[in-house]
Parts: structure tokens; C-alpha cells; sequence
């Protein structure tokens, strides 16, 4: 359901990407340590164990699975700790009825709020409907959460020393800002993520989205697509499309976009 000003929650542990630099020990075993760039498939190749996935851990979970698999068959007690070393590049992304659309840095223990983020974006559009705010976070390696808001109760109370209403984002957080003309958004591992027309007397589809945004890179899991569609009641439906099997023929899985939809293009091991 839509609130008129969020709450708060702070940040976790950020969730560990292709590029960051982990250095990973165990305890009284000093021939284990080991530091490596995590890869864009995301699995880390650790000594005994093999390869881990890494991309979509937090640090904490990445120690607790290298922790169990090493128990399981090599040591009776094993303490890990997992480090970053360095951090890639982080980004919030916010799309729809701002000037300046796009991906925008983030550290990943800065701080961001949503108003930062349209600042940065150079500020609404004049077509801006901001009653309807959407904040799409990530919350594990496939769920999505989405929060709801309205930037003019937003707004209204941050004019009134209530700097708490403005929303915190985290890394990899999605704004999505609805214009009053007919839009859908095609986000991820697309070569130009952004908004595409939906005419009112003309189908568009996935694939066709996919396509007028550049088409897929060479590292999106094309398979497990999702659409995520507001509905009346408030309810956010999630919609997966395997573009594979579309591309194989199959056209009736490709489906009709309507208004307001985002269509999320996810990356392997993420």
C-alpha cells in the first residue's frame, strides 16, 4: 500500500558485487588466505572448497557458507573472515519524470536520500506525478521488495525540519518517478536502460522493449526476466518472462506491456 512518508530502516551489510576486493582468511590455517577480485560470473575459487558464489552475499553470509562447506568435509572448526578490501562501484538508479535519468554513485556507507537523488538528477519533469513514488530494493539475490510513497507529503514535511521522511536508499536501489504520458522502463543489463514509449494504439512487448533499449548484454540472464507491474489495490505483481524461450519461438510468452511497467533484465549469478 502507498504511504505518505516511509520509515527509515538502516542500511544492512552491502551485498557484495562483480569487482569488489574480498580477503578471505581462516584461522590457524594461513595457507587459506586468500584475496581475489570477486569475477562477473560471481564465484570465488577458494582453496579445498572449490568455487563459491559471492555476488549477492552480504560478507557476513559469504563467511558462513565458506564456514559450512569447509566443516562438511575438510576441518573440524573453522573460523572465517571475509574483508573488502575495495569496493566497485555502487550505484542508486532513478528513471521516469526527471531531467537527467540514469544510474548515480553511491559509497557503499554514504548516505542518500530519495530527494538527493532527484537533485542529482536535476529535478522533475514538468509531466511529474509524484503522488506515486516507487522504490524498487533488492532484498536477496531474486526478491524485490517495493516501496510506495508520495514525494509531495515527502517534500511537504522535509520544508518542515522533518528531515526523517526523506527515504534513505541503498546501494542498487530503483526510483521510479511516473510521468503523466505513457511510459514503461527497461532497467539492468540492457545496453541503454531508460524509459520507452507505449502508445495507446500500439502493442508493445518485451522483447520489443528489451530491444528498443539497446537489446541485452553479454552478461544478463535473458531466462528469468521479470515485470513488475502496479495493480489497483496497491499491490505490485512481479511477472517472469523467459525472453530464451520467446526468442525460440515461443510468442505468446512474450508479453504486452502496459503504462508504469518496469521490466527488470537481471545478471547472471546476481
Amino acid at each position: 500500500p502507498l504511504v505518505p512518508v516511509p520509515v527509515n530502516l538502516p542500511a544492512p551489510d552491502p551485498l557484495l558485487l562483480p569487482g569488489d576486493l574480498l580477503h578471505i582468511a581462516v584461522f590457524r590455517q594461513p595457507e587459506m588466505d586468500l584475496e581475489a577480485r570477486i569475477p562477473q560470473d560471481g564465484s570465488v575459487a577458494f582453496p579445498l572448497i572449490g568455487g563459491v558464489q559471492a555476488s549477492g552475499k552480504t560478507s557476513g553470509h559469504l563467511e558462513q557458507e565458506i564456514r559450512r562447506r569447509l566443516e562438511k568435509d575438510y576441518l573440524q572448526e573453522a573460523h572465517v573472515s571475509v574483508t573488502v578490501k575495495e569496493y566497485a562501484k555502487r550505484r542508486v538508479y532513478i528513471v521516469g519524470a526527471v531531467a537527467k535519468p540514469g544510474g548515480y554513485e553511491i559509497f557503499p556507507h554514504q548516505r542518500m536520500t530519495i530527494l538527493q537523488a532527484v537533485a542529482a538528477a536535476e529535478g522533475f519533469t514538468d509531466r511529474a506525478y509524484k503522488e506515486y513514488v516507487q522504490s524498487v530494493r533488492r532484498r536477496g539475490p531474486t526478491e524485490r521488495e517495493v516501496i510506495r510513497l508520495s514525494l509531495t507529503e515527502v517534500e511537504r514535511m522535509f520544508a518542515r525540519g522533518r528531515a526523517e521522511a526523506d527515504l534513505e536508499l541503498w546501494p542498487d536501489d530503483l526510483v521510479v518517478i511516473p510521468s503523466a504520458v505513457r511510459v514503461a522502463y527497461v532497467l539492468g543489463a540492457v545496453s541503454k536502460p531508460g524509459n520507452i514509449d507505449v502508445p495507446n494504439d500500439a502493442r508493445v512487448t518485451v522483447s520489443m522493449a528489451v530491444s528498443q533499449a539497446g537489446s541485452y548484454t553479454k552478461f544478463a540472464s535473458t531466462g528469468r526476466i521479470q515485470v513488475l507491474r502496479h495493480i489497483p489495490g496497491g499491490e505490485t505483481q512481479k511477472i517472469s518472462v523467459d525472453l530464451d524461450a520467446v526468442l525460440n519461438g515461443n510468442l505468446d510468452l512474450d508479453i504486452p506491456l502496459l503504462p508504469g511497467d518496469v521490466v527488470w533484465v537481471p545478471e547472471r549469478g546476481i
